[in-house]
C-alpha cells in the first residue's frame, strides 16, 4: 500500500501538529507507517456515508482511532479511503475527538472526498 495526503488534510495536520508539539508528529508518523503495513488495524473501522454518497467501486471508507494524551483531545481520530484496485491510502481528515465528538459534518466529508476523487 501507498500513502496519498490531500492538502486539506496536510493543512488539518500541520495545525494539529503546532498545538500538539513533536511527539505528536512523531506519532502520527508511526500510526501511518503501520497503515501501510495493515490498512485495517484492530482500532479502526469501516464508516459509513450519507445515502446520497456513494463510492466508486474498490472504495472503502474508515476511521482509524488512537491516544496521543488525556482527555479528549488526546483521543485522536483518522479518516481514510482504501482503494483496493491500486492499493493506495488517501488520507481524508484527522481530528480529535475534543473536536468532533462523532466525526466532522457529513456535508464537509462528501465535499473532502470529492476533490480528493477529482484530483
Amino acid at each position: 500500500m501507498t500513502l496519498k495526503s490531500h492538502r486539506s488534510f496536510i493543512f488539518i495536520l500541520k495545525k494539529l501538529a503546532k498545538v500538539h508539539g513533536n511527539s505528536f508528529d512523531e506519532l502520527v508518523k508511526q500510526v501511518l507507517k503501520n497503515l501501510i503495513e495493515n490498512p485495517y488495524p484492530i482500532n479502526s473501522r469501516q464508516e459509513p456515508l450519507q445515502k446520497k454518497s456513494k463510492l466508486p467501486q474498490g472504495l472503502t471508507f474508515h476511521k482509524l482511532e488512537f491516544k496521543f494524551g488525556q482527555g479528549a483531545s488526546g483521543q485522536i481520530r483518522l479518516m481514510y479511503l482504501v482503494n483496493t484496485t491500486t492499493s493506495v491510502i488517501k488520507l481524508v481528515w484527522i481530528y480529535t475527538h475534543e473536536q468532533f465528538e462523532k466525526r466532522p459534518d457529513d456535508k464537509d466529508l462528501r465535499s473532502v472526498i470529492q476533490q480528493i476523487l477529482e484530483d
